[in-house]
C-alpha cells in the first residue's frame, strides 16, 4: 500500500516522514472563538456537529495555484464541476458564518474509490477498499485518455495514479487554498483493515490479550503485552532457552519495539498510562543477522537441530516466527521454548533484561490498531442519522475529571476542550460511525437540531441562509458506496499509519516491474519486450511482500528503490532466476572462487534467485541461515584449508527456485548478510548503505559494489533505481 498527503510540498533535508507530514498536511490558521481547535477539525465542530474530515491549507505553488493530488491509485467514481466564484452576498457559496461581509467557498468535488492490500496470509491477500474525498476545489483536473490526443476534464470511471494531479484547492470562507479533505470505509472494509469488529474500549480499563495478534497485517512499531509474571533479569542472560528465575516485573506492561533507519527503541506503557521510553540502541537494525546466528548458537546441539538462524531473525524482528503463513511448516525451525531477551524500561522506567518470548506474553504490531495506542471506534450516537453528536463514549473522553463528575456533558462545557493539545491526540485515533455531512438529500433531518441553537430559534431568515448555503456546496447524487461508507478515520492519522504498511499490491508492483522491459547501456535506453507477465509478478509477490517487511526493506522509498533497482538488474525484472551462462563458461568465470574449491563447482554454484547468489560459500550460508545444514558439520573455511576436510553438502542448489519464497529470499538474505566474496563478517546490511536520500549516480555505484563487489551493469542498475524511486517517493 503506497499512499501519501494530498498535498506534496519539497521534503527539506533531514526532515522526518512525521515533520514532513504534519507541514504537508497543515490545518488553517484559524480558530473557532469558543474552541481553540483549527477551523474545520476532525470528528466535530464547535457546535457538536459531525465533521467528516480536516480542512487543510495547502502551499501556492510557483505558478500561483495549490495542487491537490491523488493519495493513492484508484478510480474516480464522483465529480462536481465547482462554480465560477463572486462577490454577491445573496450568492449562497458567498455565506460567511463569522461575519457580514461575503466569503466565497467553492463546491468542486471528487471521490476516489481506493482498492490496495495491507498484507496476506499463505498467500491469501487482505484486501481493503476506502473512498478519499476533496471538496472545496476551484478547478478539476484534466487529463488525456490514452489513445486520445486531447485533454479532458477529469471524469468518474478515470484511473488515477498516486500523486497525479486531480484538481486545485479553492476557498472556504474566503480563505484561499484550502480543501475539505477525508477518509472512509464501509463496515466490512474497515473490520478488514483493523483485523476484528469494531468495538468501543474504556481507555481506563484495557483489558488483557489473551492471544497474539494478526499476521497477514504487521507493520510499524512491534507491541508486546507482558504479565506481571514476566521472567527479568538485572544482568544480560547468557542462555536463550527459558528458564525459572526469582525475578519478574511484578506487574503487567505493554512493550512498544520500533526499529528505525537502523536503530532500535523500546518504550514501556503501564496499565495505568504512565510511559517510559528508553533512548534508541544504535545498529540494532544492521546487527540482526549476526545477533540471530549468535543465539541460535548458544543453543545444545539437540535443540539447534530444531532451529535456525533464519528463525531466530523472526524473532528478533517481529517478536515471533511469523514465516510465510500460519502453519507451523510455514516456518523456518524455532524451538518454542526459546527465550527472547532484550533490555527494555522496567515497570519504574529502570533498565532491566526481560524476556518477551515468556509464557503468557504476546505479540503485536500497529497493524492491530491497539487501544493501549490510543485506537477506539464510536458507534454508539443514538441518532445515527443525525448530524449532531450525542456519542457518551466520545463526550466522556473529551470531558475533564470536574465535567465527567457532574455528568454535564453540554457543548457548552465540552467545546473549550477541543482546543486542548491532550483532547486534540486522543481524538485523532478515534474511528467514528456516522452520515456524511456532503449529502444534499438528508439536509433537512440531519441539521434539524440546529434550529434549536441561537440565532436560528429567533431568526427564520438565519436557518434559510444557512440552508441555502448547505445545499449549495453538497451534492444531491453522491455515490451510493460512498454513502454506505459511514466509518471514518482522521485523515493526517490514517496517512501516517499506512504508510509503514509497505505491502505492495498488484497494481504497485506492475509500475515498479511493467511488462517491457529498459535497458540502458551508456546514454542509450532500449526498450524491448520481456517474459514478464502478469502472472509471473503474482507467482512472486506475496514472497517480495514478505521479504521486503522481514529485511526492513519497506521502510523508506530509496531503501526500496535501490533493492528494486538491482533486482532489475540481477533478475531481468523477475524473468531470470538462474543464471544463463554455458557450464564452460561458469565453470571458468567462478571456478576456485566463493567457495568453489571443486571441478564443476563455478556451474553447480552459478547465480540463482532474484539476487543470484552465486558461489558455494554463499549457498552453504544460506543452507545455514534456514537451518538446512549445521555450520558445525563442515570445516570453516573450507576452501582454503587442506583436502581432507569437511566440506558443506549442499545436495540440490536447485532448491534456491524450489518454491518462490526461497527464490525471493535469498535474495533478501543476501541483502542483510552482505557476504562479500567468500569473507565471514559481523555486521552486514545493504540498508546500511542506502541511508534516506534520494538514489544517484554514486549512491547507486555505492550499493552495487556491496552487492557484486564490482560495477557490473551499472548504467542499467542507476537507470532501474532512479525511475522506480521516481514512482516511490513522494516528489512529483
Amino acid at each position: 500500500m503506497l499512499i501519501s498527503p494530498p498535498f506534496l510540498p519539497q521534503r527539506n533535508a533531514n526532515q522526518s516522514d512525521e515533520a514532513w507530514l504534519g507541514a504537508a498536511m497543515t490545518q488553517p490558521t484559524g480558530q473557532l472563538a469558543n474552541t481553540g481547535a483549527p477551523e474545520g477539525s476532525y470528528p466535530v465542530s464547535n457546535q457538536f456537529a459531525w465533521h467528516n474530515g480536516l480542512h487543510l491549507q495547502g502551499q501556492q505553488g510557483t505558478d500561483g495555484h495549490t495542487v491537490v493530488r491523488a493519495i493513492a491509485d484508484g478510480v474516480v467514481i464522483y465529480v462536481a464541476q465547482p462554480r465560477e466564484g463572486n462577490t454577491s452576498p445573496a450568492d449562497p457559496q458567498n455565506y460567511n458564518p463569522f461575519e457580514d461581509t461575503p466569503a466565497w467557498t467553492d463546491n468542486g468535488c471528487i471521490i476516489i474509490r481506493h482498492t490496495t492490500e495491507i498484507g496476506a496470509n499463505g498467500g491469501q491477500p487482505t484486501e481493503i477498499v476506502y473512498f478519499s474525498l476533496v471538496t472545496h476545489l476551484c478547478q478539476i483536473a484534466r487529463i488525456t485518455p490514452t489513445g486520445q490526443t486531447s485533454p479532458r476534464i477529469l471524469q468518474a470511471g478515470d484511473r488515477v495514479w498516486r500523486k497525479d494531479e486531480i484538481g486545485r484547492a479553492g476557498q472556504i470562507y474566503g480563505h484561499s487554498g484550502q480543501i475539505h479533505f477525508e477518509i472512509c470505509l464501509d463496515d466490512a472494509n474497515l473490520t478488514r483493515l483493523i483485523g476484528r469488529r469494531p468495538a468501543w474500549v474504556a481507555p481506563d480499563n484495557i483489558p488483557a490479550p489473551t492471544a497474539d495478534g494478526r499476521i497477514d497485517a504487521v507493520f510499524g512499531s512491534i507491541w508486546f503485552y507482558l504479565p506481571a509474571s514476566t521472567p527479568t533479569s538485572a544482568t544480560r542472560p547468557q542462555t536463550h532457552q527459558r528458564t525459572i528465575t526469582q525475578s519478574t516485573l511484578g506487574e503487567p506492561l505493554w512493550l512498544q519495539m520500533t526499529y528505525d533507519r537502523g536503530h532500535c527503541s523500546f518504550t514501556s506503557h503501564s496499565a495505568i498510562g504512565r510511559r517510559f521510553p528508553q533512548p534508541r540502541q544504535d545498529n540494532v537494525e544492521y546487527d540482526l543477522y549476526s545477533e540471530a546466528h549468535r543465539r541460535h548458537n548458544t543453543l545444545p546441539q539437540a535443540v539447534r537441530a530444531r532451529s535456525s538462524p533464519s528463525g531466530w531473525y523472526e524473532l528478533l524482528r517481529f517478536g515471533r516466527n511469523l514465516g510465510r503463513g500460519a502453519a507451523q511448516a510455514d516456518k523456518d525451525p524455532l524451538p518454542t521454548d526459546v527465550a527472547h531477551w532484550r533490555e527494555i524500561p522496567g515497570p519504574n522506567g529502570q533498565s532491566i533484561w526481560a524476556d518477551l518470548n515468556a509464557e503468557g506474553t504476546y505479540k503485536f504490531s500497529d497493524a492491530d490498531f491497539l487501544p493501549i495506542c490510543g485506537w477506539n471506534f464510536i458507534d454508539d450516537d443514538p441518532s445515527p442519522d443525525d448530524q449532531r453528536c450525542d456519542s457518551n463514549n466520545l463526550k466522556n473522553l473529551i470531558a475533564d475529571s470536574d465535567t465527567q463528575r457532574t455528568g454535564r456533558l453540554e457543548t457548552a462545557n465540552l467545546a473549550p476542550r477541543l482546543g486542548d493539545v491532550n483532547v486534540a491526540l486522543k481524538l485523532r485515533r478515534l474511528v467514528c460511525r456516522f452520515p456524511s455531512e456532503l449529502d444534499q438529500t438528508t439536509i433537512n433531518s440531519r441539521y434539524a437540531f440546529v434550529r434549536e441553537l441561537q440565532p436560528f430559534a429567533e431568526n427564520a431568515d438565519a436557518w434559510t441562509n444557512f440552508e441555502q448555503h448547505l445545499r449549495a456546496i453538497s451534492f444531491p447524487d453522491l455515490p451510493t458506496e460512498y454513502t454506505a461508507a459511514a466509518w471514518r478515520l482522521h485523515p493526517a492519522e490514517f496517512i501516517s499509519v499506512m504508510r509503514m504498511s509497505g505491502w505492495l499490491s498488484r497494481t504497485e508492483l506492475e509500475r515498479i516491474y511493467p511488462n517491457n522491459y529498459e535497458q540502458k547501456s551508456g546514454r542509450v535506453i532500449n526498450t524491448a519486450p520481456n517474459a514478464l507477465d502478469d502472472a509471473t509478478r503474482e507467482r512472486f509477490r506475496h514472497a517480495i511482500n514478505l521479504c521486503i517487511r522481514k529485511y526492513l526493506v519497506h521502510q523508506h522509498p530509496s531503501r526500496l528503490s535501490h533493492f528494486f533497482g538491482q533486482g532489475a538488474e540481477e533478475s531481468r525484472t523477475l524473468t531470470m532466476m538462474s543464471e544463463r551462462r554455458s557450464e564452460s563458461s561458469c565453470n571458468q568465470l567462478y571456478g576456485g572462487r566463493m567457495g568453489n574449491d571443486q571441478p564443476g563447482d563455478g556451474y553447480l554454484f552459478r547465480g540463482r534467485g532474484m539476487k543470484q547468489i552465486t558461489g558455494k560459500y554463499n549457498y552453504s550460508e544460506y543452507w545455514v541461515y534456514r537451518g538446512w545444514i549445521d555450520r558445525r558439520s563442515y570445516t570453516a573455511s573450507w576452501w582454503s584449508a587442506a583436502r581432507n576436510v569437511m566440506r558443506p553438502r549442499i545436495d540440490d542448489p536447485e532448491r534456491v527456485l524450489a518454491d518462490p519464497y526461497t527464490t525471493i529470499d535469498t535474495g533478501g538474505w543476501y541483502w542483510t548478510a552482505s557476504p562479500h566474496r567468500g569473507t565471514p563478517h559481523e555486521r552486514s546490511s545493504i540498508n546500511a548503505l542506502v541511508g534516506e536520500d534520494s538514489p544517484d549516480d554514486a549512491s547507486v555505484e555505492t550499493v552495487t559494489r556491496g552487492i557484486n563487489g564490482g560495477t557490473n551493469g551499472l548504467d542499467n542498475r542507476t537507470h532501474h533505481t532512479l525511475r522506480i524511486h521516481g514512482i516511490l517517493c513522494d516528489a512529483v
